[in-house]
This record gives C-alpha cells, sequence and structure tokens, in this order.
C-alpha cells in the first residue's frame, strides 16, 4: 500500500489555526502537501459546504485536481455546527489518487464524518493507507447493464474527454444514486482513460467538475452548458459517442471488457471498430479494414484458418510493416504456416516486384527460401525475362564464376551477356580476383545506357579497389573514338583524391590519345588548381603529345602561375617603322634585307649578313618578321629562318622570337624546331623562348583551360652555357673565338 496525505477540518473547540473555537484543521499529516494549503482559508472551497443546510444523511464526495496534486473530499454536514461541514481530504499525486481511488475510500469507510476524537488537534497524523488496485466495480457495472441512461453516460464523458462535448450534470435522487452511476462508469471504461475526469455528487455555483449531480436537496444545476443524464434517458442516441457506448455496452454483454492499456476515447473507438470489423466476413473487408483487424493485438491465430485470408495477409504484410509485424507476433497454427510458406515461395517465383520485402517478411516469419529464390533466380537469368534483384544475384553467381574461371570462350561470351542484362551480377564480379572478369564488368557499365555513367556507384568503388582495371577500361573508351562522352563521364566519377593517380595509369599506355583525356578532364573539372594537380603525376607521359621538340619538352611543365604574363611588362613591344640607323658608317636599307632573306641559305654568315639582322631587329623589326613569315611558305623556309635566328645577337634573339610567335601565319612546329637547331642550354633556350611563350602554348591544340597552364622550367641541376649559333661555325668553336 501507498500512504496517501490527508487533512480533517471542521467546527471544534481547538484547531491547529488558533486557540479559539471554530471552523479550522484539526488534524493533518506530517506528508501533507504545502501547495495546497494548511488553513481553511488557504483551502477554500476543498472545506466549504456550497449546499444548503443539508439532512442529516447529506454528504458530497469530490475528485478534483488542484495546482498539481489530485484530491479526494468526503463533506458531511456538522451536527455540531449547524451550516458548516466536516471535510475530510486526502491528498497524492496523479499518478496514485484518482476517482476510482476515491470511490475506493469511500466504500471501505476509510473517509471520517466527525471531529470527535480526543486526539485532535494534532499536526502529525498518520498518512491514510491507499486500497489496493482492483477493479472492484465490474460487478456494479454488469448489473446497470440494461438500464437506459449507460450507454449515454459512457458516450457523454468519452466526448468530454476528447475535448469534443461539455461537461455532464447528473440528475438522480440522491447522492446515493450519484456514486452508483459513477461506480458503473469506472467499471467499464479503462482506469487509464479516466485519469482527469473529476466529479462532485452535489451541484454548487462554483464548481467546475467534469460531472456534478443535482440532486432534491441541491441549490440548482451548476452553471455552464451541461449534458444531462437522467435514470430511464437514453440520451441523444443520434450521437456517435452515444452510439459507441451502444457498442461498449454491446461488448460487455458479450462477456468483452475494453483492455486496460487504453488511455483515449480515440483508442476506445479504434478498439470498438476492430471488434466490429472482425464480426464480418474477411472477404467482405477491402485492404485497409483487413489491415486494421490483422493489427489487432487481440486477434486470434484461429482468424487465419482460411487460406485466402492468410494469403490476403501475406500479401498486405509485403507492403506494410505495421501489418508483418503483427503477424511476427500472432502464434500461428501449423496449418496456416504452410500456407503462409507456400503465399511467400509463389511470391517469390513468379513475381518479381518486392521480391526483397518478401524475402525480409519471410526471414521474420522464420521460412527459409533460399532453394526457391535460387531456382527462380536461374530461371529468370536463362530466359531474360525479369532483373535479377540482390538476392537473385547472390544465389546464382557461384555457379557463374566457376564457370567463367573455367575458360571456355563461348561460356565466357554468355556471361557476358549476363553482366550486361543483370547489373546486379556486376557488383559480384568486381569482387573476383580475376581481371578480365573485371574488365568486363567495368566495360559493360560504360556502355550501359540505362546507367549514368559519372555516378555509378560501382565505378566509383572500382577506383579504390581496382583502379588499373578502370584505367584500361578508360584508355579503352578514348581509342574507340566514337564515345568522348563516356570518357568524361568516367573522370567524373573519379573522386578526387583518386584522379591524378588514374590520370598516371592511364598515361602509361602508348596508344592513348592524351589530347582527348585532357579535353575530357576540362569538361569535369575547370579549377585551375585542380587541373594542374590531377596532371601533375601524368604529365611525364602525357606532353609527349604535344609534338614538341625534345630539348622544348623537357622544360613544358604545369604551373597555375603564369610568369611570363605575371610580371607586369608587355611582351613584344611593336617598335616604330623608321628607315635603319647607321652603324660602322654603313646605310642599311629594306632591298638588302630582302636580298639577304631571299639567299640566306647560301649567303654564308658574314658580317655584313648579321649587321643587316642587327639593324633590322634595331629599326624594322616588324618588316623583318612579315618578310621571314613570308619566306617560310616556300619550300627552303624553314631553314632561313633557322639561318636567321642564327644570325640574330644574343640579345636580340629573345626579342625575334616573341615577334615569330606572334604570327598567327607562321607555324609554330617550325619555328620551334628553327630554335632547337640553334642547340642551346636549357636556360638560354627558356630565356629566348620565354617572351612568345604565352602565344605558342595556345597553338598546341590543347584545351582552352589547360595552355595557359604550361610554362617553362629549367632543371635545378642543369649547367648555363654561354649562347652559341652552330649556324655560325658547325663545329662551334670558330664562333665563339669570333663572339669573344
Amino acid at each position: 500500500m501507498t500512504a496517501l496525505a490527508q487533512l480533517l477540518c471542521g467546527w471544534a473547540v481547538v484547531t491547529l489555526e488558533s486557540s479559539g473555537t471554530g471552523v479550522g484543521v484539526v488534524a493533518r499529516s506530517g506528508n501533507w502537501p504545502a501547495a495546497l494549503g494548511s488553513t481553511t482559508r488557504e483551502l477554500g472551497p476543498l472545506v466549504t459546504w456550497d449546499g444548503p443546510p443539508g439532512m442529516p444523511e447529506s454528504f458530497a464526495l469530490e475528485f478534483t485536481l488542484v495546482r498539481g496534486f489530485a484530491v479526494a473530499v468526503l463533506k458531511t454536514p456538522s451536527n455540531a455546527r449547524p451550516g458548516t461541514c466536516v471535510a475530510h481530504l486526502v491528498a497524492g499525486d496523479r499518478a496514485t489518487l484518482d476517482g476510482a481511488t476515491t470511490l475506493s475510500l469511500y466504500d471501505s469507510g476509510r473517509f471520517l464524518t466527525t471531529v470527535d476524537d480526543p486526539r485532535y488537534p494534532v499536526d502529525h497524523w498518520d498518512p491514510i493507507s491507499k486500497p489496493l488496485d482492483s477493479n472492484g466495480f465490474a460487478a456494479s457495472a454488469d448489473a446497470y447493464l440494461d438500464l437506459d441512461w449507460l450507454p449515454a453516460l459512457l458516450g457523454y464523458t468519452l466526448a468530454y474527454l476528447s475535448g469534443r462535448g461539455p461537461a455532464i450534470e447528473l440528475r438522480v435522487e440522491d447522492a446515493t444514486d450519484a456514486l452508483s452511476m459513477l461506480r458503473a462508469l469506472y467499471g467499464i471504461l479503462p482506469r487509464n482513460s479516466l485519469r482527469d475526469l473529476t466529479f462532485c455528487t452535489m451541484s454548487a455555483p462554483a464548481s467546475d467538475a467534469a460531472i456534478t449531480a443535482v440532486t432534491r436537496d441541491s441549490h440548482g444545476p451548476a452553471p455552464g452548458n451541461r449534458r444531462i443524464v437522467t435514470p430511464g434517458d437514453r440520451g441523444d442516441e443520434s450521437d456517435p459517442y452515444v452510439q459507441l457506448g451502444q457498442q461498449i455496452v454491446g461488448h460487455r454483454r458479450a462477456g468483452i471488457t475494453i483492455p486496460e492499456t487504453l488511455s483515449t476515447a480515440e483508442e476506445i473507438g479504434a478498439w470498438c471498430f476492430r471488434r466490429h470489423l472482425r464480426t464480418l466476413v474477411p472477404a467482405e473487408l477491402d485492404d485497409d479494414r483487413l489491415a486494421e483487424v490483422i493489427t489487432d493485438p487481440e486477434l486470434s491465430p484461429e482468424w487465419f484458418r482460411d487460406k485466402t485470408v492468410a494469403t490476403r495477409a501475406i500479401q498486405l504484410a509485403i507492403g506494410r510493416p505495421s501489418v508483418a509485424r503483427a503477424l511476427v507476433h500472432i502464434d500461428h497454427l501449423p496449418s496456416v504456416r504452410r500456407t503462409f510458406e507456400k503465399a511467400l515461395t509463389d511470391r517469390v517465383t513468379n513475381d518479381t516486384r518486392d521480391r526483397t520485402r518478401t524475402l525480409e517478411l519471410a526471414r521474420q516469419l522464420g521460412f527459409d527460401l533460399g532453394e526457391a529464390v535460387a531456382a527462380a533466380a536461374r530461371r529468370r537469368l536463362e530466359t531474360g525475362h525479369g532483373q535479377l534483384s540482390a538476392a537473385d544475384a547472390a544465389a546464382v553467381w557461384p555457379r557463374l564464376h566457376a564457370d567463367w574461371a573455367t575458360g571456355n570462350s563461348k561460356r565466357r561470351q554468355t556471361i557476358a551477356g549476363y553482366l550486361s542484362q543483370h547489373r546486379a551480377l556486376r557488383e559480384h564480379a568486381l569482387g573476383s580476383r580475376d581481371r578480365a572478369l573485371v574488365h568486363k564488368a567495368l566495360r559493360v557499365e560504360v556502355d550501359d545506357p540505362g546507367v549514368p555513367t559519372g555516378g555509378s556507384r560501382l565505378l566509383h568503388t572500382a577506383m579504390h579497389a581496382n583502379l588499373a582495371i578502370v584505367a584500361q577500361v578508360a584508355v579503352d573508351v578514348a581509342c574507340d573514338g566514337r564515345d568522348h562522352y563516356a570518357l568524361e563521364q568516367i573522370l567524373a566519377c573519379a573522386p578526387h583524391d583518386r584522379l591524378p593517380a588514374l590520370l598516371a595509369e592511364c598515361a602509361r599506355y602508348p596508344a592513348l590519345p592524351a589530347l582527348d583525356l585532357m579535353k575530357a578532364l576540362t569538361l569535369t573539372r575547370s579549377d585551375p588548381a585542380e587541373l594542374v594537380e590531377a596532371l601533375r603525376p601524368a604529365w611525364h607521359d602525357l606532353r609527349r603529345a604535344l609534338g614538341l621538340p625534345a630539348p622544348i619538352e623537357d622544360l613544358v611543365e604545369l604551373d597555375t602561375a603564369d610568369p611570363a604574363s605575371g610580371n607586369g611588362h608587355r611582351i613584344g613591344i611593336r617598335l616604330p617603322r623608321r628607315g635603319f640607323r647607321r652603324r660602322y658608317d654603313k646605310d642599311r636599307s629594306r632591298a638588302e634585307l630582302s636580298t639577304l632573306l631571299q639567299t640566306a641559305d647560301e649567303f654564308p654568315p658574314t658580317v655584313q649578313a648579321r649587321e643587316i639582322i642587327d639593324g633590322a631587329l634595331h629599326s624594322d623589326l616588324e618588316y623583318l618578321v612579315s618578310n621571314l613569315v613570308t619566306r617560310t611558305r616556300s619550300a627552303d623556309g624553314p631553314q632561313v629562318l633557322e639561318r636567321v635566328l642564327a644570325l640574330a645577337p644574343a640579345d636580340q634573339l629573345p626579342t625575334l622570337v616573341t615577334a615569330c610567335a606572334r604570327q598567327w601565319d607562321l607555324p609554330p612546329a617550325t619555328l620551334l624546331h628553327a630554335i632547337v637547331a640553334l642547340r642551346l642550354s636549357p636556360a638560354e633556350l627558356a630565356e629566348a623562348l620565354a617572351g612568345g611563350w604565352p602565344w605558342l602554348r595556345t597553338r598546341l591544340d590543347l584545351p582552352q583551360v589547360i595552355a595557359p597552364l604550361l610554362t617553362l622550367v629549367v632543371p635545378q641541376d642543369d649547367p648555363t652555357d654561354s649562347w652559341t649559333s652552330l649556324a655560325l661555325d658547325p663545329d662551334g668553336r670558330r664562333a665563339r673565338r669570333f663572339w669573344r
């Protein structure tokens, strides 16, 4: 038993409130809640008789909720002082004290009606023990099942508790009749649903109880709109809640009690509806109604004896998890389990939809459908009807892998066809150690028009486990030349941290069209820093595709910083057009320059020729370059260009190269080979090309995003030699002596 706090108040000679005679608290237990107050002023209506002077047999039993506590009160008229009453209060928390406890305390005579005990006043009164929780009102309720007012009282109470109806007023002869009605109410409805129901067997002007009683001794009805319940009155039978009360009474007559676990009017209504559905023929129920019946926790296993019902239950459980959970918790009969297994097997064998959920339901119900799944999967694989699920693929793959391992070409061709048709098989193929099988699975994945390659989970996984094979597939696609989009999507699927390694693996293949690979890369990555990071490991092999002479190719690297355009100076300044300046007291003319260019392949490297070129570089650079471009169109043009570059002074060579590089009519390959023919050191070669490199690199048939990233870098360990022109002296020695 649980101890409840109690307090007794009435007219006495001595009270706890003062030493004088009057109405006051005469006894109080030590655990009385301070929040409720401990004086008549603080307790207020809880200890006040609100009705007319009562007859000796009058009383008022009240259950209410005050300041977070549940309080039960019995008020009886005082014999010592007319107009006052003896009030015995019992208080506890709302989970311990409720209306049913209040009725039990009254029926067991635990409430006091006098203050004549000589021990009073006492402020350490013993707490009152709580009666054992039991449904002691069930018998009382059964005695009232045939009375007209019971369905109305049940319905109006549920309407009030659900917030869809006003409070209730019982019009009875005396308070004893009201208690009988309350016992019937608590004996039929679940106790948890009535936790917040307050009542008072007397009607008072200030009463806000959910149920009040108007007796012959009452002043009159409580204020506000209230539903009236009178013995002999059936209530409003068109009210849905009154109809619900009639259903509850009907179930009780049949010996069916509402489960105590229900706590709301909605739950009670749903329970009654399910009970009604169970009385109907299952064939008349649609899927929603049948699902409601199956999920009823009180459903008997006998209900599934009909094979049609059991089969429909399996169909519903596959698509509705709530039905599946309900079936799992029912202890089915052996015959019903056989029906379940047959329905699941037929579903797995003949239906390609929801196969995964079907297998999950079979596992929950304790059925092993492994053999049925394997047989159905093999049949679908051989006939080509429908896609294999993950479970199907797992069932047939061991046999397919063994057939592939035999090396039989026809069998491998058949398995390759299976991989093309069933994507679920590719996941198992990627886990194989056979490189040919993995390559075939990846190539099929890339060629599958129904799979977006850029978002392929299988390809993304292979980037980590089989990167070399992915690179081989990418090279195959690139060499095919028909589907550049597939190559682009392979690169798009590569994770950021695996892309450099993938490109490096691809670059190892000599047949790789490197320019196509770089173009595809720029369609998936646009940030210069990302491009440099991705291409740098493979650049040593990729730059061979640029067609550059070997000495220049060795200098070309990738970098986001462009030294040629970042120094703030303009490259290749256009010089004013004016006549040659005088040097060594000799006049130079354009006619002499034209004659020199026409015969440069035969003209010896004399001092006169060098002075003509030097003068043109200082005074008429544009004329010199335009004539060079025109001259290079002839068969011996490249040799002329090489000779002129060899005649140019060392300090003017970068200027001449820059001016030539800016001429779109001059092929860059011709200019680059002419520069390489000078056999300059790497540092001198980089210096000579520095000014014209921004124009030359844009004409290498590279993507516009990659071309600006090409820079000339001199190796750190390269020895620096003075610039020499082998065109002046084939063995180089006489030329060095001349420039000294």
